[in-house]
């Protein structure tokens, strides 16, 4: 069925989720959408839940039996009634058009995804090439700040959207990644998409605001639990989708990115990480992309 259906992962975020519900609930656009809310917080919301008894297009989850952001993603797109998938996060402002400027150019059939604009409120706004994947790295460059709209490698997850049908055709958002912070999980996901041949657009006048609360969502804290899963999940991207030369330049980099932390933070213990990561990394790179199952059609 033509409309959107806009998935929002959150944890732990109940009051910046509730703005962002508000300013879905006054989006200009003229075809059918719902708002998924996929909740893996540890109690349940009843304001939230409120909402989704107000509202016919709210449906609220309370996810107990599972916990990560790709497979909040799969769990939503699996419940979606429509053939559009927004994801945005819980933590954003937008205006009236948001919906619309995505819907826009998901229309046309080449196009594989729509990478919105979002300009980060409380962080740098880098001068980079918008959503450059760069491969002698296996860097995902941000920029989405800027102006514009054309082809690019890949989308950022706080703001793209694709259709389901492509979804399933790529076997959904890889739930290897869920690791940490699930680092780099919309990019292999752009990645893949790509390699199916279709396009990933960027279109900054599907614009948000990131917020990017203190508190909650999938950040981790420790710099050996972010750095384990940094080097293991940017190894599966370079094992999956890096060849030749630039696999080993990409490989070179990451160690030089340990190397930096093991200087920050006078810790050589994290070498050891790095080599248990990385080896875990490039075994997950060369199995399946894994997506559960929750809901059949």
């Amino acid at each position: 069925m033509k409309g959107i259906s806009v998935v929002i992962p959150t944890l732990h975020r109940s009051e910046f989720l509730q703005n962002t519900i508000k300013d879905l609930l006054i989006q200009d656009f003229v075809h059918p959408y719902e708002i998924i809310i996929v909740d893996q917080s540890t109690n349940f919301d009843s304001i939230i839940d409120d909402y989704a008894r107000q509202y016919d297009n709210i449906k609220y989850y309370h996810i107990t039996d599972f916990r990560g952001l790709p497979e909040a993603r799969n769990f939503g797109w699996q419940c979606a009634t429509y053939e559009y998938i927004l994801y945005i996060d819980d933590d954003i402002q937008c205006d009236q058009t948001l919906l619309s400027e995505h819907f826009k150019y998901l229309q046309k059939e080449d196009i594989g995804v729509v990478a919105g604009g979002i300009t980060e409120v409380h962080k740098e706004n880098t001068d980079v090439k918008v959503g450059k994947f760069v491969s002698k790295t296996a860097s995902p460059l941000a920029g989405f700040h800027k102006k514009g709209c054309f082809e690019v490698d890949h989308a950022k997850g706080a703001n793209f959207s694709t259709k389901k049908e492509i979804l399933k055709q790529v076997g959904g958002v890889d739930e290897n990644l869920t690791k940490g912070a699930a680092l780099y999980e919309e990019t292999d996901f752009c990645l893949r998409v790509k390699k199916m041949g279709y396009k990933i657009l960027f279109n900054s006048q599907a614009h948000l605001y990131h917020l990017a609360a203190a508190t909650g969502g999938c950040r981790v804290e420790e710099i050996e639990k972010y750095l384990y899963s940094l080097v293991r999940n940017r190894s599966l991207i370079i094992e999956r989708h890096i060849k030749g030369f630039n696999k080993m330049s990409s490989e070179l980099y990451l160690l030089k990115l340990v190397l930096a932390y093991v200087w920050a933070y006078k810790k050589k213990s994290l070498l050891n990480i790095y080599h248990a990561a990385r080896k875990e990394g490039k075994i997950a790179g060369k199995t399946s992309v894994k997506c559960t199952t929750y809901r059949d059609e």
